[in-house]
């Protein structure tokens, strides 16, 4: 997809929002092996604000937004905010504010090969459980958000199964420009984690 095509894209994202479910796509849930989910995680202790977390389908028929909103864990491991599946994504806006740095970053992702990253994720992979072997797809696409702008993707059952499929930079921006206020949850933020701050600082390294 040329650069062109990508700004169109973003203008179309952030101008409309979503677009209209064309085609039955519709997500499914419990153990099936057809199962998806989208997940966005956070290391521990860096927590985040996602404001906007848009996706848009490899056909580019379907469009759909997820309300995240506060992220407090778990980096690799697919338990941070779940989004729901309507299809495989091409695209996906993100736009997220770091508590711990006080910045405002924003990623357009295309990700790359996004049919072979769907047809790994059907792949059955054994993972282990409370003593118990099963044998499930790597069915989450989890999307990791690091101090400094590292967007790192994998596809996983587990953490222990992760396979890093995507690594992009996001751009940082002024967050107040755009009218966006995050003081209170900054206060309730560094209430758990400023001790933490305060004794190892900010990592931006080794994402």
């Amino acid at each position: 997809m040329s650069i062109k095509t990508l700004v169109v894209s973003l203008c179309v994202f952030l101008l409309l929002g979503c677009s209209d479910h064309t085609e039955s796509e519709e997500p499914t849930y419990g153990p099936d092996p057809s199962y998806r989910s989208i997940s966005v995680v956070v290391p521990q202790h860096y927590d985040a604000w996602v404001e906007t977390f848009i996706l848009e389908s490899v056909s580019g028929e379907i469009g759909w937004r997820a309300p995240i909103g506060i992220i407090t864990c778990c980096w690799k491991h697919p338990s941070g905010k779940n989004a729901e599946w309507q299809a495989m994504p091409g695209l996906v806006l993100i736009k997220w504010f770091s508590f711990a740095e006080q910045q405002s970053y924003r990623a357009l992702i295309k990700l790359e090969n996004a049919r072979e990253i769907e047809d790994k994720m059907k792949q059955i992979t054994k993972l282990e459980r409370y003593g118990n072997i099963l044998e499930v797809p790597r069915y989450n696409l989890v999307f990791g958000l690091a101090p400094g702008g590292t967007v790192v993707v994998w596809i996983m059952n587990g953490a222990e199964n992760a396979i890093e499929v995507g690594r992009y930079e996001a751009t940082p921006y002024d967050h107040k420009k755009e009218g966006e206020v995050y003081t209170r949850r900054t206060e309730s933020y560094l209430e758990r984690q400023g001790d933490f701050l305060q004794e190892n600082g900010i990592r931006y390294d080794g994402w």
